[in-house]
């Protein structure tokens, strides 16, 4: 990962803010438009989000929607509303349903907001500043563990903000791993606000440190001028391959997605990157092969099964492909109605049969089908296999995995994967634009439930079989921890 691209902040994304404190000036919306589009939010979520109750019962949702109706006694500005409705979406316990604020809301901010000057990375639960920001460049800070940020210890401020967006299931690994760079800022900021001083007690340091709060613009010139003769990390490849020694081979698979493979390999395309690969890993006799999917947050969807077939047979992957309507119609009585769609005709007619109770399953033999894989690549492997996994192995990451792991094929090394074990509820992904705030909602139509052996706990990831954490110093000159555990094993092993 190039750890200086962090340094260049842009709110992007939407995330979630605390009522009662001072955002900036945002002309109010009234009560009973914001009412209007809370309804919305849930008829969206209720009637086209097919894994919305997977694991949050809808009496669950429904009264938390109730409960939040009732707090809205008031005309409120869009971040007061956002605060709100944030933690409804992640309900949904689904990392791919998304949540934005207006653009004109995220130019505001980027303009006027105020943010703690510091990047940030969470190493499993201990939080360490990355990079200093501050108006304080002489501050031997960077490196150093993190015990309270204003009185509050790290883990109690993920325990807050950490409920304003969603992660697979029960995950909690993705809370902190999210959290890295300049989110950590970023979600403080919408939690608290604007705040003058931040009083920082650091592990190493006697007493604590106050430094004031500054512009994004300040916080990216103070970065920039301190790190203007850093050389950017080498970026990694998209698909590595390398012979480590006579017996160890690595796979290295950063992305699923075609499109990223196509443009940025040489090959071109993972099919011909695996075919060269286990081609070579068959003549030199290689017997332990790792596999890094650790910074593997998916892509096109079948890649997981491609990679699969060189390590295991063919089976049905998933009990089924549902969504659970082909359209859904969002009216509140007020506003526009909204009109939600799934499939195209295609699709509809010849790739998915309609169900008794409306939705729409995936036919076993049409187009991608239900099994791993539709055809066995010459060069199987059947030596030892390790998977490295982190947080951010995810969507068709984490389905290998999964696949991996309940077909016990392989030892598995890192830390818990940021996507389900059970499956996950992504593509075809509808955008929902509240009439009156305007916050977007990305809601996903297809619920991919997976044929895996329940072997973990309900809600979890694929949790490793050695957890490794990277130190600070490891982390910072990206050293791959989890490889230098499974070589000093196999090494042991011999």
């Amino acid at each position: 990962m190039n750890k200086i691209s962090i340094l260049l902040i842009i709110l992007t994304l939407s995330f979630k803010i605390s009522l009662g404190q001072n955002f900036g000036d945002f002309p109010n919306i009234e009560k009973q438009k914001l009412h209007n589009d809370l309804e919305i939010l849930y008829q969206g979520l209720n009637k086209f989000h097919s894994g919305m109750y997977w694991y949050t019962p809808k009496d669950s949702v429904d009264n938390a929607f109730k409960k939040v109706k009732a707090q809205i006694n008031k005309d409120m500005n869009v971040l007061e509303f956002h605060k709100f409705i944030a933690p409804l979406v992640a309900l949904s316990r689904e990392d791919h349903t998304d949540i934005y604020l207006p653009k004109s809301v995220k130019e505001k901010i980027n303009k006027e907001s105020t943010f703690i000057p510091l990047t940030f990375v969470f190493l499993g639960t201990k939080l360490y500043c990355f990079k200093n920001g501050s108006n304080y460049q002489d501050l031997k800070i960077e490196g150093k563990e993190i015990e309270s940020i204003n009185g509050e210890k790290p883990i109690d401020i993920v325990g807050k903000i950490g409920s304003l967006f969603a992660s697979d299931g029960f995950i909690k690994t993705v809370k902190y791993s999210d959290l890295k760079g300049f989110n950590f800022s970023k979600y403080y900021f919408y939690h608290y606000g604007n705040i003058k001083d931040v009083n920082i007690k650091f592990k190493e340091l006697e007493n604590p440190i106050v430094i004031k709060s500054l512009k994004i613009e300040n916080i990216n010139k103070h970065l920039r001028s301190r790190n203007s003769n850093n050389k950017d990390d080498k970026e990694k490849d998209l698909l590595e391959f390398k012979i480590l020694n006579k017996t160890t081979a690595y796979l290295g698979l950063h992305s699923f997605s075609n499109s990223d493979i196509k443009k940025e390999t040489k090959e071109r395309s993972l099919s011909k990157f695996l075919k060269n690969s286990f081609e070579s890993i068959s003549n030199n006799n290689i017997t332990n092969l790792i596999i890094d999917v650790s910074e593997n947050g998916g892509g096109t969807e079948g890649n997981e099964g491609i990679v699969y077939s060189y390590l295991g047979d063919n089976y049905q992957k998933y009990k089924k492909v549902r969504a659970k309507t082909q359209k859904a119609i969002l009216d509140n009585g007020i506003d526009k109605p909204i009109t939600l769609k799934t499939f195209g005709f295609l699709e509809r007619t010849f790739v998915n049969k309609k169900m008794t109770d409306g939705s729409l399953e995936r036919r076993q033999w049409i187009g991608y089908g239900l099994m791993a894989y539709t055809k066995a690549p010459k060069n199987r492997f059947s030596g030892n296999v390790y998977v490295i996994i982190s947080p951010i192995t995810y969507s068709g990451g984490s389905e290998f995995s999964n696949m991996v792991y309940s077909n016990d094929r392989g030892t598995f090394v890192g830390q818990e994967t940021g996507g389900g074990y059970l499956g996950n509820t992504s593509g075809y992904n509808q955008e929902l634009i509240l009439p009156n705030s305007k916050i977007e909602i990305d809601i996903p139509a297809l619920q991919f439930v997976m044929n895996v052996e329940q072997k973990l706990p309900f809600g979890s990831g694929v949790i490793p079989d050695y957890k490794v954490i990277p130190t600070f110093e490891q982390y910072n000159s990206n050293v791959n921890a989890p490889l230098e555990y499974i070589l000093k094993q196999i090494e042991n092993e011999k």
